[in-house]
């Protein structure tokens, strides 16, 4: 839940656009952050400014570090819109989405071979 939500405030789309960080954090690690506190826990951490962080954040690129960041704002001002997100270098450099059939090809191939 975006802080905003924690505290009691109204939820609104940056709120979209928290969930969004938390999700890349997710992809990254592979692991929901704070996911082994109590949920009152990892509330209360929000709530108080606990931005929730990437456990070896070397191991990323500074791109993806700062647009994690653009998205993990607590304070709902300064998080950053939908609009200016897609403007991000992370996202402006992305290779198109056409660049993944080869990759989509080999794995559902790898999984036929392992049927057999």
């Amino acid at each position: 839940m975006a802080p905003e939500v924690v505290t009691g405030q109204p939820y609104g789309p940056k709120g979209d656009l928290w969930s969004l960080g938390i999700v890349g954090i997710e992809m990254v690690e592979r692991e929901v952050p704070h996911w082994n506190e109590s949920p009152i826990s990892a509330e209360l951490l929000l709530a108080t400014g606990g931005t929730p962080q990437l456990r070896q954040p070397k191991l990323f690129s500074a791109s993806l570090r700062d647009f994690l960041s653009c998205c993990l704002q607590t304070n709902e001002e300064w998080r950053w819109s939908a609009k200016e997100l897609l403007q991000h270098p992370f996202v402006a450099s992305a290779e198109p989405v056409s660049s993944l059939v080869p990759l989509l090809i080999a794995v559902k191939k790898r999984k036929e071979e392992t049927r057999m």
